[in-house]
């Protein structure tokens, strides 16, 4: 599994650096271009598509937090995705 480090620096500030938020939603591709994120690893920060990150093996804590700051019932998008199973 390749390991998303620059993916992993970015979800690890987005929840504490408002100017990083704003950022990503005025100029992406800078930020895409300071922290080496590939296409598809900002596409899946900006869609907040916390399954893709998931199944790249993204840390769990930096999922979980990403979600929380973005209000995704992480365990609803999971079990959408055939991820988790319902009880």
């Amino acid at each position: 599994m390749k390991r998303r480090r620059a993916l992993e620096r970015v979800l690890a500030r987005f929840d504490k650096d408002a100017n990083l938020r704003a950022e990503l939603e005025t100029r992406p591709q800078a930020v895409a271009e300071r922290f080496g994120l590939a296409p598809d690893e900002l596409s899946a920060v900006l869609n907040r598509n916390v399954v893709q990150l998931y199944n790249w093996g993204v840390h769990a804590l930096l999922i979980r937090n990403f979600a929380g700051f973005n209000k995704i019932d992480l365990a609803a998008a999971y079990r959408h995705a055939g991820l988790a199973k319902d009880t």
